[in-house]
């Protein structure tokens, strides 16, 4: 008898309970800490840790209702919330690429080749090249000197003609000429650049 009772009491604050009649928050989770003499509510089951449960609940795997904690926070004092925001980036617009040369004197690479370096400069005038200068070629061996002397100026020929590093090998001449080119091209591309 006193069984049964137990368990209608206990079915009657569990039904309440999920009703919303009884709310844990309403009074201590822990009787006895909070003044109260006496036994536990009849219908409540101790939670595995052996603390009291609040009246009405049974912790999870007993059957019973799994019970959950929402913890909310109060905005600061006077209710308003500072919103911050990163700086916008500023980027300035990239500068379009140059359509003709800069007037001036410029350098190229120097690039070394089978027998020696070479490196060549351009003058710049009113958008075009109007020279050509050799600062460096192979002069170690007397025969890439025989070489030079007819190569070289029909390279710097061929690149007033064409304004540009595309121009022919000189037959005979052909680490030069590589040479020649790669080092012209460095020169226009700083050219393009200024």
């Amino acid at each position: 008898m006193i069984a049964l009772i137990g368990t209608a009491a206990g079915t009657v604050l569990l039904v309440g309970a999920k009703a919303g009649f009884s709310s844990p928050t309403d009074r201590p989770l822990n009787p006895q800490a909070a003044g109260a003499t006496g036994p536990a509510p009849s219908g409540s089951v101790p939670p595995p840790s052996g603390g009291p449960a609040p009246a009405g609940t049974m912790p999870p795997g007993n059957g019973g209702p799994a019970t959950t904690t929402t913890t909310t926070t109060a905005p600061p004092a006077g209710g308003a919330t500072k919103t911050t925001s990163a700086p916008k980036p500023t980027t300035a617009a990239p500068k379009p690429p140059r359509t003709t040369m800069k007037d001036g004197t410029f350098g190229g690479s120097s690039v070394y080749v089978e027998y020696g370096n070479v490196e060549v400069s351009i003058v710049v005038s009113g958008g075009k090249i109007t020279d050509v200068k050799v600062l460096d070629s192979p002069s170690d061996h007397s025969r890439s000197v025989s070489i030079n002397k007819t190569a070289l100026p029909k390279l710097r020929s061929e690149a007033l003609s064409a304004q540009s590093a595309n121009i022919d090998t000189v037959s005979g001449a052909t680490y030069t000429s590589s040479g020649y080119k790669l080092s012209l091209q460095a020169a226009i591309d700083r050219a393009f650049q200024g």
